[in-house]
């Protein structure tokens, strides 16, 4: 199966399901018209509260365990499986509690832990469509379903139940964080997805559509790039184009695209929407590598044979030579952070250590000599110094990058002490623009939880040719 799949819509059908249990017909602590029902006994009551503390304290596991955001960490797995079992152990005490079912099918639906895991989730969850009698659960079940089959690479299985998602969405109570079209438009994307690992091009291209469409949020660029990769894919070159540009016009850093809540079925597929990426920005060699990645790691994909004409069609244009890559020269200065901020408690803020950022920089700095090599093309001559001012959020993406200080030009030379302009010469303008692309894409490590929720800091950097 190949496609880009959001998991972030299974945790909105899981905050979904919270409102439709709550709208159910008999409320806790009401009772049905005609039936009389004698007060707990005693035991009851213990059970109930002993039921209540487990599923708390499994919740409270299950949410320590996201604040870990690589999903292979070790001790994220723990925590998941802990809470897990937590779980599992409260459902021996109330085993018709539809609610918790459907929570441990979704929380068995993490991928980090493996088939075993998503097969047992799928079992949860036809169990907790057994017993929702009442149908309070049933669009919740089919979309954490569809995620399920997704994964478990059984694309008509998880069409057929984001299509009983999206019959039964227009009946579900409006949130008050995450509006109806906003839910149809994720679930339009990821059976999108499904559709276009069956082939069925036509009508993953309609769902896309429809989906960037009625999404006007930030999730619009993921539904963009689905959109590029299905026209692409279907032969409609300049649609895919138009497609892409719109995604990376609303989110040059991709950082969505990056991010911890975006999977891809089969994982090697990743390298597909890189290359499309890499194309559209000219960046023909890291287009050619990530093409070939997908060939190597998918070789008998439906798409191989389209991923072999880029390739074709990426040989054809001029590349860089080593000589030139070899001239272009980026020297990386040590990461200069703000004078610490003082907490409340009168201690200095947290952020990233210089050692962590200089390691990203050290692995990336290629990125910016191949913007350099493609800038001397135009410009021969073209060095200078550049200060750039950058934002990591909490999870390690880069959501602003802007020149602090620049000398970039023909004639540029060592950074003023301050600079009182930063308009920047004709000539310097692509490769400010290709760096500064560049590094909105750069990732860095997740925070500690103990960080601010931003560090800023600016990175200084020399481009020269050594001449």
């Amino acid at each position: 199966m190949d496609g880009m799949r959001s998991r972030w819509t299974r945790h909105a059908l899981c905050a979904l399901a919270a409102a439709c249990w709550m709208g159910s017909s008999v409320e806790a602590g009401q009772v049905e018209p005609g039936i009389m029902r004698l007060p707990p006994s005693t035991s009851e009551l213990r059970t109930s509260e002993r039921f209540e503390k487990i599923v708390q304290e499994a919740r409270e596991l299950h949410a320590s365990a996201l604040r870990i955001r690589r999903r292979e960490n070790p001790e994220r797995i723990s925590l998941l499986q802990r809470s897990i079992t937590l779980l599992s152990r409260a459902l021996l005490l109330h085993e018709h509690h539809v609610e918790t079912r459907v929570l441990l099918g979704s929380w068995l639906a993490h991928t980090e832990l493996g088939d075993v895991a998503l097969k047992q989730a799928e079992v949860e969850l036809l169990r907790a469509r057994r017993d929702d009698v009442s149908r309070a659960y049933d669009c919740e079940i089919a979309g954490i379903l569809g995620v399920v089959y997704s994964h478990l690479q059984r694309p008509s299985d998880a069409v057929a139940e984001y299509d009983r998602a999206l019959r039964l969405l227009p009946g579900e109570p409006e949130l008050v964080h995450l509006s109806r079209r906003r839910q149809e438009a994720m679930i339009l994307g990821n059976s999108a997805e499904a559709l276009m690992a069956m082939g069925k091009l036509d009508e993953a291209i309609r769902r896309y559509a429809l989906a960037e469409s009625i999404d006007r949020s930030e999730q619009a660029t993921l539904h963009a790039l689905g959109l590029a990769i299905a026209y692409d894919r279907d032969g409609q070159v300049q649609k895919s184009r138009d497609a892409v540009a719109r995604a990376l016009g609303a989110d040059p850093g991709l950082r969505l695209f990056q991010s911890d809540d975006v999977f891809f079925i089969p994982e090697g597929d990743r390298h597909y929407y890189w290359g499309l990426i890499n194309e559209a920005q000219e960046r023909r060699d890291e287009a050619l590598r990530s093409f070939r990645a997908f060939l190597d790691e998918l070789p008998h994909s439906r798409y191989a044979a389209r991923a072999r004409s880029h390739i074709e069609d990426l040989k054809r244009q001029p590349g860089l030579s080593i000589a030139e890559l070899m001239r272009a020269q980026v020297l990386l200065a040590p990461p200069q952070f703000p004078a610490e901020a003082m907490s409340g408690s009168g201690t200095p803020r947290k952020h990233r250590s210089e050692a962590e950022i200089q390691r990203i920089t050290t692995e990336r700095v290629f990125d910016l000599r191949h913007c350099y090599a493609r800038a001397l093309q135009r410009t021969p001559k073209l060095r200078g110094d550049l200060l750039l001012g950058m934002m990591l959020d909490r999870s390690g993406a880069v959501v602003l990058v802007q020149t602090i200080e620049s000398t970039l030009g023909v004639g540029g030379g060592e950074l003023p002490a301050r600079s009182e302009s930063n308009i920047v010469p004709v000539e310097a303008r692509y490769l400010l623009s290709c760096v500064q692309g560049a590094v909105q894409r750069w990732r860095f490590s997740p925070a500690d939880p103990d960080n601010v929720d931003a560090d800023e800091l600016a990175l200084p950097m020399r481009f020269t040719t050594g001449l």
